[in-house]
């Protein structure tokens, strides 16, 4: 307890998002976590998890929330933390107060009146944090038939998956539009690769994939910058040579907006010529260095980063049942996806568009970018 004291009055106790509170070992440059389950508090410190005691870690956080007890003023949170402000009166002292016809009602506290929020989607039918809320599901890994059952369970409205699908292929559209004029900052290492992917009107496919029945894939190429693990492009082909590589690095550049220093590729021998090509007529000295390495996991320094990403992709896509299209949205939204709103671990914690400088910032990732997507599509419509 004396030395759950000491740390609490000379170390820095960070309250997490989650409610846990990282701790500062005495002995080393880490931190320990302390968090409460129901009743016991629990650390994942070496003296906790050997001796099961109450240790100097538990002791100090304990020490700093009677603390801060004593400190603050012990009034009333009425404004939460992503208060708007009163349509009728501008006070902030608004809470929330259900749902009506797909919508967020907010409530003022102060003139007692009851109004939705005016935003970029104020035309819409439907709630614009509901929207988000099926788009953020949907590319989680949710189908749309229990996305559908989830809005029901738990906010009382029934929409058909039908219309939550028309709402990913509208919105991916607008937001693919806007991330496509942003500029990010790359390392200019490049990570390309193809994988098969099961498409709609594809072919069969032979050899080291095995005879299908179905006679439905094709070949999806992407991009991916390296130190950033931003996806530059994601495209899809009917054929695997050379035109294919030219197709998708061409997309990517228009993402990048500058010439990489190198392209790390496995071993197909299309890349040579793809490459070439897509970059001929830039200087000799603004050509990338085209690396052609083994796409194994266990070869060092290799494509793994590529491979990696067509792991996720292939999960996901075999939750889809493939893709009706080479033009659906869902290719377009999980690069959103993948780009804007999931943390990465080996980012620790950062989304890529954060690390490459455009990242959005804020809790609701999806319905800030689809705002600022829809303002900049109404302004260049008046200009």
């Amino acid at each position: 307890m004396t030395r759950g004291m000491a740390i609490c009055e000379n170390s820095e106790i960070v309250e997490n998002v989650d409610g846990t509170f990282s701790v500062p070992s005495q002995t080393s440059q880490g931190t320990y976590k302390v968090g409460a389950i129901q009743d016991e508090w629990i650390c994942t410190c070496p003296d906790f998890a050997f001796r099961h005691v109450v240790c100097k870690h538990v002791y100090a956080v304990q020490f700093k929330i009677a603390l801060n007890q004593y400190v603050q003023p012990q009034e009333p949170q009425t404004v939460a933390p992503d208060a708007i402000a009163c349509k009728f009166c501008q006070s902030i002292k608004v809470m929330r107060y259900g749902w009506k016809s797909g919508k967020q009602v907010f409530k003022c506290k102060e003139c007692n009146r009851k109004f939705v929020e005016d935003s970029p989607f104020k035309r819409l039918k439907y709630d614009p944090e509901l929207i988000t809320i099926t788009l953020d599901l949907y590319f989680k890994g949710i189908s749309l038939r229990k996305i559908s059952d989830h809005l029901t369970q738990m906010y009382g409205i029934e929409i058909n998956f039908s219309t939550i699908y028309k709402w990913i292929a509208k919105y991916v559209g607008a937001m693919d539009s806007y991330v496509k004029t942003l500029v990010p900052k790359l390392s200019g290492q490049w990570h390309v690769d193809e994988m098969a992917i099961k498409v709609r009107g594809g072919k069969t496919l032979n050899g080291s994939f095995g005879k299908t029945k179905d006679g439905q894939y094709k070949w999806l190429w992407n991009v991916l910058d390296k130190e950033s693990r931003f996806q530059l492009a994601s495209e899809i082909s009917q054929t695997k040579n050379e035109v294919d590589v030219v197709h998708t690095l061409k997309a990517a550049l228009q993402m990048s907006k500058a010439n990489p220093k190198t392209i790390t590729s496995d071993k197909f021998g299309s890349y040579p010529m793809g490459i070439e090509r897509t970059f001929i007529n830039s200087p000799k000295e603004e050509r990338p260095t085209h690396r052609r390495v083994l796409g194994g996991a266990g070869q060092k320094d290799g494509n793994q980063l590529a491979e990696r990403l067509h792991n996720t992709i292939r999960e996901r896509n075999k939750v889809q049942r493939g893709w009706k299209s080479d033009k659906t949205p869902l290719r377009n939204g999980q690069q959103i996806y993948f780009n804007f709103v999931r943390p990465h671990m080996t980012l620790k914690g950062k989304t890529p568009a954060e690390v490459a400088g455009i990242g959005i910032q804020g809790q609701n990732k999806w319905r800030i970018l689809l705002e600022t997507a829809i303002r900049q599509s109404e302004e260049k419509g008046q200009e």
